[in-house]
């Protein structure tokens, strides 16, 4: 059915262009028994078919006018049935559609986020527990079995004791390796220490170290 203001054809059952919108003025005619009806009719005059349940939709080639829902060609500004203005998707939400992140990146995003945050509490107290430990990580005891006072290289201690002078203060600050008073951090107090760390496996150097942490006075 050609358009008399605008010349486009549109379907025979056309009751309006579905370009311009104007009205075409023809009969419908019924699936049911052929029988044309006036264009304002809903039901058959012949049969009683109603008018509207005869025209089908051809998936992907028509869609559906929310107005009356009569069906139109995809491209149909206006629809044949009537004459209401097709409805289109604007572009913009289709892009902003396709482009959104879905669920699953989103969770993703979130347990990537959440692992983190573990990984830097774990290392945080991990850091406390080593700043708090009475020896330092790198003097930790030794896994060998220790030994008795009476096996410690008395070489060993006099290694260790030369390095220091007696920290009782009542004495002059008497070199350790020489000094044998039995007062309060004095020699003998500090050179049982030696022996001691000596016995549990530490190396002269550590227990040095380990002495001088404890009561000072290194020379």
């Amino acid at each position: 059915m050609k358009c008399g203001q605008c010349s486009l054809e549109n379907p025979k059952h056309s009751k309006f262009c579905r370009r311009c919108g104007s009205s075409l003025k023809v009969l419908l005619r019924c699936a049911q028994c052929g029988c044309e009806n006036p264009e304002d009719s809903i039901f058959c005059i012949e049969c009683g078919e109603k008018l509207s349940e005869s025209q089908k939709s051809v998936k992907g080639t028509q869609r559906k006018c929310k107005n009356c829902g009569q069906f139109n060609e995809l491209d149909a500004l206006f629809c044949v049935g009537c004459g209401e203005e097709m409805t289109r998707v604007p572009k913009e939400n289709i892009q902003r559609r396709s482009t959104a992140p879905s669920y699953k990146t989103i969770a993703l995003v979130v347990g990537l986020v959440f692992l983190l945050g573990f990984v830097i509490k774990l290392g945080i107290n991990l850091s406390k527990q080593a700043r708090t430990s009475n020896l330092p990580v790198s003097y930790a005891p030794p896994t060998t079995s220790p030994t008795s006072l009476a096996e410690v290289d008395e070489a060993k201690v006099r290694a260790v004791a030369k390095n220091f002078k007696c920290a009782c203060g009542g004495c002059g600050e008497l070199p350790l390796e020489t000094c044998n008073c039995d007062m309060p951090k004095g020699a003998v107090e500090e050179k049982n220490f030696i022996r001691e760390k000596l016995a549990e496996g530490f190396t002269v150097e550590q227990v040095i170290d380990l002495l001088e942490k404890r009561y000072g006075h290194r020379v």
